[in-house]
Order: structure tokens, then sequence, then C-alpha cells
């Protein structure tokens, strides 16, 4: 039995009163893979003339199980024109960033992630404007990863039990200048205080040794930037 995480938008008028081409990326047969991926990622083009499967996509090497890379999540940016997916690694989970194009999934980079990893599961990912979020809250270990489009490690967020201080998520900012760091004093929420660093592109940021722009403890505050 086919699941599809299907994410779709419409698209604006390209001329008249025909639809932009938009696309959308699903998981196939999820749960049968290893670690409870699925088996392959279907890519969809919606037009005026109905919807198309465009490519049935597998990646071809083998993880660290000895199967096949196994697709567990994925995430779409929101011009729909590039996708990141989590598949069991070779020899670590790896997220892997694909650009959309008419003839399908074009392999761009990949890059080692924990989202996977069999304690791991419940994790996820979420995709801004030219960036990933993954977030491993629920899971074993709390912290937050940005990776940039290009596959560029952005930021670290990996406030820990070492500082009695858990991140249980973040998020970037709609003008992508500021990172924003909800943490709890446990490992579960609610969090309790947000912290603000600055982020720029192309400059890598450990939250563990950067000075936050300000922080906050106001329970009304957190809650409007972490619920």
């Amino acid at each position: 039995m086919k699941l599809l995480a299907v994410m779709s938008m419409l698209g604006g008028l390209a001329s008249g009163s025909a639809l932009a081409l938009d696309y959308s990326v699903g998981i196939t047969n999820i749960g049968s893979g290893a670690l409870g991926g699925g088996t392959a990622i279907n890519l969809y083009a919606t037009k005026n003339a109905g919807i198309d499967l465009v490519q049935t996509y597998v990646l071809q090497q083998d993880d660290f199980t000895g199967k096949l890379a196994s697709p567990l999540i994925l995430a779409i940016n929101p011009a729909h024109d590039f996708v990141y997916v989590v598949y069991t690694g070779v020899s670590v989970p790896n997220i892997v960033g694909f650009e959309i194009a008419s003839t399908g999934l074009v392999k761009k980079w990949e890059a080692p992630v924990a989202t996977g990893d069999v304690g791991l599961q419940g994790s996820n990912i979420t995709a801004g404007p030219n960036y990933v979020i993954e977030n491993t809250y629920p899971a074993g270990s709390l912290w937050v990863y940005v990776v940039g489009q290009s596959g560029v490690d952005l930021l670290l967020d990996n406030q820990s039990e070492s500082s009695s201080v858990f991140a249980v998520s973040g998020q970037v900012d709609s003008t992508r200048t500021l990172y924003y760091s909800c943490r709890a004093a446990s490992s579960s929420l609610p969090a309790t205080s947000v912290s603000a660093y600055k982020f720029e592109s192309g400059v890598y940021v450990f939250t563990a040794t950067a000075s936050p722009v300000a922080t906050s403890t106001d329970p009304v505050y957190v809650q409007s930037i972490c619920d």
C-alpha cells in the first residue's frame, strides 16, 4: 500500500487561464523499507491538463543494512523547486538535496545527519526558502541543525544537559537575519525561554559558543515564537 506524503501548492498563472507547472514529492511504500522508510520518491507535476507522475526515483546505493538506501522523511521548499530527503545512509543516515527539474529529480549534494537513526525516529525536517531545519525533538538527543540549499552547514543549536538547557526547537525568521532557539530546562516541552542569534548566509553559527542578541523567559513571548 502506498502512503504519499504530498506537499502541493497551486502555481500562479503562466498566461491566460493556464496554470503554471507545479511539483509535489512523496515517499512510496512508507514503512516497508529499512528502518521504516519507503522504497522510492515519486515526483508529480500538476498542470492545467491534470496530474502527471514525472519520476519514481530510487537512490542507487546500499545503506548500512546492506539494502538500498531508504527514504524516511522529506521536505519541499516554498518555491517547489528543491526537495530535501533523509535516507538511511551508507555509514550514517544522510540528507540529500535534490533540484526539481522538468525531467525529474537532480541530486545536488549529500551530507550525514542523525534524523534517520533508528534511535531518532520521530525527528523532522522543515524547508525554508534557501535552507532546511532538522529538529531531533522528541527523539533521543536534542539539537537543531540548519543546512543551506547549497549543502553548506549554517547553524548547529546544541544546548544540552551539560548546561541544564535543552534545545527543543528552532526557526529562522522571515527575513533570514535571526535564528530563534526554543529551550527548556528539561528534555520535554513546553519551551521556557527563547534566545535569538544573528543568522547570515554563509556564516556558520554554533549556539553553544555564540552570544545571543537577546534572550527572553516571558511566557507569552516564548509561546508566540515556539508554539
